[in-house]
């Protein structure tokens, strides 16, 4: 029995394991690897395995970074299950359909250079075909149902508290003369009172843990200060005459601060702007969690119940056209505008921040992880000037970073959950160097566990892990 450590390991993004034993493999993530453009496109169409090999797959949630390189695999002649929670399944085609969209206009862009220079075509990573075939694979099943995956192993999905629909996984592996083995895939945990989700699910009595480590080497502020320190950014720009410009993620981070939103204009606690949703697939998800009540918790639900929809409020304004976010970015009128992407890498919240970097009376609200090499992170670090579409700007807004704003569990939370779960041994991945090695140490020094790094690429043999 090995267990592969593929991608996202000793990085953030691209998270893929493959468990292999003498009876089947089973792959766990395929997600999308970001970074620089040759680096990323270099990783992302190598697999490193052989599609064809593998009997099954799992997938914790609908983070593009866990599966956004679906469509390769399927590309690649993989028709097997993939095996996902209901509301996984039902955000995944707004999350591959819109990737592929992607993939298939950057290429066309990169085409327009390459045919001027007489070079080869360059094909995209994948394509909506690509995509729609990967989606006829979906298996939904609900929280804690058991699944039985090829070779007699048995998966049992809990509720992440990360993002609507995600899962942390406890599978129980036979061997042969042996007890079967119990690990725990904690791949992206989420944190205790976030709002709209329930609480993470603990699972308990394994063997192993292979958990995430984002934020291994820091503690957030707590996750009830969130909508104080939103409501507290929001007034001081919108008290000068000023823009509210965030950068949101399209899923789960951008209904969370509608849900935020909403709640402070329920208490008329803060001023009646004009507010927008500047995403199309934004909007979409938004839809999904509407229908999703059942998943989400309650007081969520206490509020829908007295008024109405939550994150597809009346007074929120939803932009499907180009031509109206070209209305909000030339409008001087006071308002909070959501765009994505997150990171400021790409999407409409670039024309939002050309349009708005240079004005001192707005604020730019980062809500999110910004990952190294991003607008997103030099904004975070207060350069004085940056580049948006080639052009150079002068910071002249206001950039704060709300540090309550986080879907991943700090240091203290990882280390509560992994407590509770009682393992001999612990793998730390979805992190970077920094982060892995400082929580390792506080594993090793708090709880005596065994605690290995592994890096992308390297196999480890479980035959002989001892059972609790």
């Amino acid at each position: 029995m090995k267990w592969h450590f593929l991608g996202g390991s000793d990085t953030v993004t691209g998270s893929k394991h493959i468990l292999e034993t003498d009876a089947s493999q089973i792959l766990f993530d395929c997600g999308l690897f970001q970074g620089r453009r040759k680096e990323a496109n270099e990783i992302n169409r190598n697999l490193g395995f052989d599609p064809a090999a593998i009997d099954a797959m799992v997938l914790s949630h609908a983070h593009i970074d866990h599966c956004g390189n679906i469509p390769t695999l399927a590309k690649n002649g993989y028709r097997n299950p993939i095996h996902a929670t209901k509301a996984t399944a039902e955000l995944l085609p707004i999350m591959l359909r819109d990737s592929a969209r992607i993939q298939e206009a950057d290429a066309a862009y990169l085409n327009q250079k390459t045919n001027r220079r007489g070079l080869p075509p360059i094909i995209p990573l994948y394509t909506t075909e690509d995509a729609e075939t990967a989606l006829k694979l979906l298996r939904p099943h609900a929280y804690e149902t058991p699944i039985d995956l090829p070779g007699g192993i048995q998966l049992t999905h809990v509720d992440a508290g990360h993002i609507l629909g995600a899962a942390l996984a406890r599978l129980e592996v036979p061997r042969p003369g042996k007890a079967p083995l119990r690990i725990a895939l904690v791949f992206d945990l989420g944190r205790y009172n976030l709002p709209l989700l329930q609480d993470p699910v603990q699972i308990k009595d394994v063997d192993i843990v292979i958990s995430e480590s984002t934020y291994g080497d820091r503690h957030h502020d707590n996750a009830l200060n969130e909508r104080e320190d939103l409501r507290a950014a929001i007034h001081r720009a919108l008290d000068r005459g000023g823009k509210v410009i965030i950068p949101t993620f399209a899923l789960g981070r951008a209904q969370e601060i509608i849900y935020l939103i909403a709640q402070l204009r329920n208490r008329k606690a803060i001023p009646d702007v004009p507010i927008y949703l500047d995403s199309p697939m934004a909007h979409a998800i938004s839809e999904v969690f509407e229908k999703s009540r059942g998943y989400l918790d309650d007081e969520f639900n206490h509020l829908h119940d007295r008024v109405g929809p939550v994150v597809t409020p009346d007074w929120l304004v939803f932009t499907e056209t180009v031509e109206q976010s070209k209305a909000i970015t030339n409008s001087t009128q006071p308002s909070i505008v959501l765009a994505a992407s997150g990171m400021c890498e790409h999407g409409r919240i670039l024309h939002h921040l050309k349009h708005g970097i240079e004005n001192e009376k707005n604020i730019i609200l980062l809500v999110g992880y910004q990952a190294i090499n991003t607008l997103g992170r030099r904004l975070q670090n207060r350069e004085p000037k940056v580049r948006i579409f080639g052009d150079e700007f002068a910071v002249k807004a206001e950039v704060e970073t709300l540090h309550a704003f986080s879907a991943h569990a700090d240091r203290t939370e990882l280390l509560r959950y992994i407590r509770a779960a009682h393992p001999r041994h612990v793998f730390l991945v979805h992190g970077e160097q920094d982060q892995r090695e400082s929580f390792a140490k506080l594993l090793r020094e708090q709880l005596h566990l065994d605690v290995d790094l592994p890096v992308n690429g390297e196999v480890v043999d479980l035959s002989d892990f001892q059972t609790v």
